[in-house]
């Protein structure tokens, strides 16, 4: 095997994995990218430059990382698997501008993160190749944090990357694609078929760019957002007047005012609004609150 393994070579990422004990964890959710033109294509949607900020989240075996590596950029590489944080290491241990965190990434500080690696005016951006079973959760982390990254290119599950940029009224219309809206303007840039990983998923793939949006709250309004969205969404069948009775029980008498304030419907149902219609909605409720 070559001094530096092509890991996007089905035999090469084998033959790697034997010598280092390793193999794929399903409980993890692992599948390995093994096509260079689709780790290319991300790299690319990345725009990534030389002196730029980047956190890598779930490195694997490190094809993502490698193309990145070479474009002079402050990598970050955040992986779980202990045995792959070692390969990894191994791997780019000549590499100064590569440094890796075995930890949970739900179990990231953000802020923590950026205090110790970015420096004042750094472009920082986000790329992942997340696991299914975290990409849900992940988001949320993310959006929760504000959303800090200049630009984010994320693979998913197809059909979660579509929830995230669904229109109102759409089945798979929820809480995580008002928010996802709210923070940020996505686009789904491609698909990706389960033949170009190892093991191969039972589901098909896409990548999602996403960048900061216009954000129309402040700090304390955002907190009420967030209340409003995941519990409206709770009972997404019952209508946006019945759940902001169960959410603000103080505010009952209030709401049809509210409500009208907002230029939104009493029959109205969660589904039907969107994130601007639903930062409205959190602003005016957030100065009744007060």
């Amino acid at each position: 095997m070559a001094d530096f393994p092509n890991v996007t070579s089905p035999r090469e990422l084998m033959q790697l994995f034997e010598e280092y004990g390793l193999q794929p964890h399903k409980r993890l959710g692992q599948n390995f990218l093994i096509d260079a033109n689709i780790v290319r294509k991300i790299v690319d949607a990345l725009e990534v430059e030389a002196g730029d900020l980047v956190f890598e989240i779930g490195p694997g075996a490190g094809a993502l990382t490698t193309e990145l590596a070479k474009s002079g950029a402050q990598l970050v590489a955040i992986e779980l698997d202990r045995g792959l944080c070692g390969l990894l290491g191994n791997l780019f241990e000549k590499w100064p501008n590569v440094k890796l965190i075995n930890k949970d990434v739900l179990k990231l500080n953000w802020g923590s993160l950026f205090a110790e690696f970015c420096k004042d005016g750094q472009t920082v951006k986000l790329v992942s190749n997340l696991p299914y079973v975290i990409s849900g959760p992940f988001v949320y982390a993310i959006l929760k944090s504000s959303f800090p990254f200049q630009r984010a290119i994320i693979m998913l599950q197809k059909e979660v990357a579509r929830r995230l940029v669904t229109a109102p009224g759409e089945s798979d219309y929820g809480a995580l694609s008002v928010l996802c809206q709210y923070y940020t303007d996505g686009e789904v840039l491609f698909n990706v078929s389960k033949n170009v990983f190892w093991p191969r998923p039972g589901v098909s793939s896409a990548v999602l760019k996403l960048k900061p949006g216009e954000r129309l709250l402040g700090v304390e309004e955002e907190t009420v957002l967030w209340d409003l969205v995941q519990g409206a969404f709770q009972q997404r069948r019952k209508t946006l007047l019945n759940n902001m009775n169960r959410i603000y029980p103080s505010l009952k008498n209030k709401l049809p005012e509210i409500l009208e304030e907002a230029a939104i419907k009493e029959q109205a149902r969660p589904e039907d609004l969107s994130s601007g219609q639903f930062a409205m909605l959190a602003r005016i409720t957030y100065n009744y609150l007060k």
